[in-house]
């Protein structure tokens, strides 16, 4: 059975997983930020022995997603920042350097 041919459009097919933003509520004493991507979007935090990934809401509050074990919330934050940077790029703008990204990229 033959597809049947579709037009293509501008947008990108966005093959990334949708992210559950909830709104930040602390757990422990101490949050701890240690990264920040481009253009400040998103930060790379931990709180309690967890990991996750915080950006800014309306209102000066903070929304998180990705919380849970190191390597989940890396996985998280590295393609949120690399989607990011990859509308800079349809844009022609440079992206500032990000250093989680540095080799990260994933590839199929």
């Amino acid at each position: 059975m033959a597809r049947a041919h579709q037009p293509q459009t501008d947008e990108p097919v966005q093959d990334e997983p949708a992210f559950a933003w909830v709104p930040y509520k602390p757990i422990g004493n101490l949050l701890r930020v240690s990264h920040t991507s481009c253009c400040g979007r998103f930060e790379w935090a931990s709180e309690g022995g967890q990991f996750f990934v915080l950006r800014s809401a309306g209102g000066g509050g903070y929304e998180e997603t990705g919380r849970g074990r190191y390597r989940q919330a890396m996985d998280v934050y590295i393609a949120l920042a690399e989607r990011h940077r990859d509308e800079h790029l349809r844009r022609g703008e440079a992206a500032e350097p990000d250093t989680f990204l540095k080799g990260s990229r994933r590839r199929g």
